[in-house]
């Protein structure tokens, strides 16, 4: 476990695109909601020169089944993150959930996925958790957490709003990489339960260890026991 630090979280990530770039010819990123990413964003905005950014694809983990522009959305606050440190990537893929059928979203959103990646593998996943251990929208012991198609609707969600879009969990679990962001003391005590081992009723705890880097605050550090 690492001290958070949001220059440092984005300067990982920018290494780890920025070389992929270099390799492939392309890029992916997949960022959540919420507010934890928008000082990481900003800064690694800063960082992407135009090599980086005009290969960048730009994915969601999950989305609420709002129209666009509603508060509830998470594309927008994240992409005005972004904006606040630098130009947007050259692809930029917002999940459709605004969409009235949400499987069609849904399936739309899968060939997206593949369209933008190679071999369907996302190279860095920007993760956040809740206080209750979800990541994307992938709940504790939900039946999502056994889904096996890329891109999934949620109609059932424990947070409101109900409906949403996400990735599936072996979307997450193929990422070359993810970055955890546990800012704050309860979410310092889900990383310290799911570093013992996969749990269901701890979705975060389900990725492939070996690929994640978890990035904590002084709360969460404390509440984590420091290691």
């Amino acid at each position: 476990m690492l001290p958070y630090q949001a220059d440092t979280v984005a300067e990982a990530l920018f290494l780890i695109l920025d070389q992929v770039a270099a390799k492939k010819g392309r890029a992916t990123l997949a960022i959540p909601g919420g507010r934890s990413p928008g000082p990481v964003l900003t800064s690694l905005a800063a960082m992407c020169g135009e090599f980086l950014r005009s290969r960048l694809h730009l994915l969601w983990l999950d989305e609420r089944a709002v129209p666009r522009g509603d508060h509830d959305r998470n594309d927008a606050p994240t992409l005005a993150a972004w904006s606040a440190g630098g130009a947007l990537p050259a692809f930029v893929h917002p999940m459709p959930a605004e969409d009235a059928e949400l499987e069609r979203a849904a399936d739309a959103y899968a060939r997206t996925l593949r369209d933008a990646t190679v071999d369907g593998v996302i190279d860095a996943c920007l993760v956040g958790i809740g206080e209750d251990g979800h990541c994307a929208s992938l709940f504790p012991n939900h039946p999502g957490l056994r889904e096996l198609s890329d891109v999934f609707v949620v109609t059932d969600s424990p947070k409101p709003p109900p409906r949403r879009l996400t990735l599936s969990l072996p979307v997450l679990r193929r990422a070359s990489h993810a970055i955890i962001l546990a800012l704050g003391e309860a979410k310092g005590d889900v990383a310290r339960r799911a570093r013992r081992g996969p749990d269901p009723a701890i979705p975060v705890s389900l990725l492939r260890q070996e690929v994640c880097l978890w990035y904590l605050d002084d709360a969460a550090m404390r509440a984590a026991g420091g290691s």
